[in-house]
């Protein structure tokens, strides 16, 4: 039974900020069409017995492509010390019918790209095609895919990077400003870069609220993205819309948890599903003055898609080990 084994290289060979964001559209289209099988992702919470990480499965299977596989990705938070990635996971893909473990690959790579492509088409759906200033809170691997993939949606735009860290500002100034068609601005202050941005990107690993709800000017969108709280209760009670990837998730984790479990917020609150506005069965933005709070938590399908598109370029390009399990 042979099972093929790829690196972060070989997936990267495979895959294009492009094709991504191709993938990622097509399977919330999928979703909100009904066509996948996906339960809410199970977290292993490491952090309550005193280590500082967490780690997620997440399987999913696409009813379309027949993929079927699992991703099993975390966050560590001492890895900076060790000079590893904070994110560290694998995929692993499968035969939906007979149970073959096709393929065993880099997750991380797939997770950050998908992330960076989540956050375009939300915005592409959400925000409109009047977008003038972009502001992105946190400079890391993800920032910098959220970047990519907006530069494809909002080319020349100007982009306002915020991060406590200033050498993490820096190197993304320095690395993305070669990427990039947008005019990159560095700023300290996370409230300045907010204020009168158009789209505020939030990709942090922050431990409390710290984006406050006047800061957000109306008629922005804001994605909040991953499983951590940054902004106020106070805007997620007022925005004029709350958008999710996954409502059976979002309820749980991320921005929305605290809210739901206290009973500030319910089914009610929530518009609707991405994916059923990809579908064209809610509508998106309605005015240019709605303030739109988006939340994608992360889809497992969005990562067993992709790894299916990897596993099969893989396949053509001859990249990766072959072993026998």
């Amino acid at each position: 039974m042979e099972t093929m084994v790829l690196s972060a290289t070989d997936v990267s060979k495979c895959l294009t900020v492009k094709k991504t964001m191709e993938l990622v559209e097509y399977v919330f289209s999928e979703w909100g069409k009904g066509n996948i099988v996906m339960p809410s992702k199970i977290t292993l919470d490491m952090a309550r017995s005193g280590c500082e990480s967490w780690s997620n499965a997440m399987p999913a299977y696409i009813v379309p492509c027949n993929a079927a596989g699992i991703k099993w990705i975390g966050g560590y938070a001492k890895n900076i010390q060790k000079k590893l990635p904070y994110i560290m996971g694998v995929i692993i893909l499968t035969d939906p019918e007979t149970g073959q473990t096709l393929a065993f690959m880099d997750g991380a790579y797939i997770t950050n790209m998908r992330t960076g492509a989540s956050a375009a088409i939300s915005a592409k759906y959400l925000a409109g095609e009047e977008v003038n200033t972009i502001c992105i809170v946190g400079t890391g691997t993800q920032g910098k895919t959220c970047a990519l993939c907006l530069n494809e949606i909002y080319p020349s735009t100007e982009i306002r990077i915020a991060d406590i860290s200033e050498d993490s500002r820096k190197n993304f100034v320095h690395e993305m400003s070669k990427q990039l068609d947008m005019t990159i601005i560095n700023v300290s202050s996370v409230e300045e870069a907010v204020r009168g941005s158009d789209l505020v990107v939030l990709v942090t690993t922050a431990t409390k609220p710290f984006i406050r709800q006047e800061w957000i000017k109306p008629g922005a969108t804001v994605l909040a993205m991953g499983s951590f709280q940054q902004i106020e209760d106070a805007f997620a009670c007022s925005a004029d819309k709350i958008v999710v990837d996954s409502w059976a998730q979002a309820c749980h984790r991320g921005e929305l948890k605290q809210l739901v479990e206290s009973g500030k917020l319910n089914d009610d609150d929530f518009y609707s599903e991405l994916g059923d506005i990809v579908i064209n069965r809610k509508t998106g933005r309605e005015s240019v003055t709605e303030r739109i709070l988006m939340i994608p938590v992360g889809l497992g399908a969005h990562d067993i898609c992709i790894a299916q598109h990897v596993y099969k370029v893989a396949s053509e390009k001859k990249l990766g080990t072959v072993i026998n399990l």
